[in-house]
C-alpha cells in the first residue's frame, strides 16, 4: 500500500472496524487522526478529535482543524454509526429512526461534504470512502432505520463520486457483511434468546461460513484508500464472503 505519509481522517475510529482501521494505517506509515464520541485508550492516532457527527459545526471545526495543522487532508475513512436500539419495526418509534438516519446518513453527509470542501481548497487528490452495509441491499424484517440508512449513504456515494470526479477524487463505499464487532454481537443478543445460535445461523447463510473479522474489513478500506487506485470510484465493495451473490455486487 502507498498511503504512508498520508493524512487521514478516520470516524468512528474508536469501534471495531474503525479502531482495525487506525491499525492498518498506522503500520503502512499513514498519519492517522481519529474522531469519536469518545478515545480509545492505546490508540496509535497522531491527534484525536471528540466529533458528534449529528453536529455540522463539529464536521467542519474538526475538518478545518486538521487542514490547517497538517495543510491538507488526503484521505477521510467515515466509520462512524449505530445500529439502533429496536430490531422489531413494528415497534421502532419514528423518533429513533429520525435519530438513526441523522446519524448514519445525515452525518456521513456532513462529513463528507466538509472533507470535500477541504480537498478541493487545497487541491488535493484524495480519496473518501464511507460505510455502508450489505443490509441496504435486501428488504429485512428487523433494524429498518439502520438497513435504509445504510441505503442512504449509497445515493450520498455516488452523488459525490459524480461531482468530486473531475478534482481526481475517488469516491467508494465499502459493504460489510457481518463482522465481529461489538455490534454485530447486540445484533445477535437482539435477535433471540441464543446469542451464540443466531451467529452460527447467520453465519451458516454466508458461502464463507464464517464472519468477517475487523482486519479484513479495514484491508479493503485501504485498498480503496491507496492513492494508487484513484481511478475506482462510485463503487460498492463487499466484504461480506459471499453474501448477496449475483444481487448488486
Amino acid at each position: 500500500m502507498s498511503v504512508k505519509d498520508q493524512v487521514v481522517l478516520v470516524t468512528g475510529s474508536s469501534g471495531g472496524i474503525g479502531n482495525a482501521v487506525v491499525d492498518a494505517l498506522t503500520a503502512a506509515g499513514a498519519v492517522v487522526v481519529g474522531a469519536d464520541r469518545s478515545p480509545k485508550k492505546g490508540q496509535p492516532l497522531a491527534a484525536f478529535f471528540a466529533l458528534d457527527v449529528t453536529s455540522e459545526e463539529q464536521c467542519a471545526s474538526i475538518v478545518s482543524d486538521i487542514t490547517t495543522k497538517y495543510g491538507r487532508i488526503d484521505v477521510l475513512i467515515h466509520a462512524a454509526g449505530i445500529l439502533g436500539s429496536t430490531p422489531e419495526i413494528m415497534e421502532t418509534k419514528t423518533e429513533e429512526f429520525e435519530s438513526i438516519m441523522r446519524i448514519n446518513a445525515s452525518g456521513t453527509f456532513s462529513m463528507v461534504r466538509e472533507a470535500a470542501h477541504s480537498m478541493i481548497g487545497t487541491g488535493t487528490a484524495g480519496a473518501i470512502v464511507i460505510l455502508s452495509s450489505v443490509a441496504a441491499k435486501e428488504a429485512r424484517s428487523n433494524y429498518l432505520p439502520y438497513n435504509a440508512s445504510k441505503l442512504a449513504v449509497l445515493h450520498i456515494m455516488w452523488s459525490f463520486a459524480e461531482i468530486l470526479g473531475p478534482n481526481g477524487i475517488s469516491v467508494n463505499a465499502i459493504a460489510p457483511g457481518p463482522v465481529n464487532t461489538p455490534m454485530w454481537a447486540q445484533f445477535a443478543k437482539d435477535s433471540g434468546p441464543d446469542a451464540a445460535a443466531n451467529r452460527a445461523k447467520r453465519a451458516a447463510q454466508l458461502p464463507m461460513r464464517r464472519f468477517a473479522e475487523p482486519d479484513e474489513v479495514a484491508r479493503a478500506i485501504l485498498f480503496l484508500a491507496d492513492p494508487d487506485n484513484r481511478y475506482i470510484t462510485g463503487v460498492t465493495l463487499d466484504v461480506a464472503g459471499g453474501a448477496h451473490l449475483g444481487m448488486g455486487t
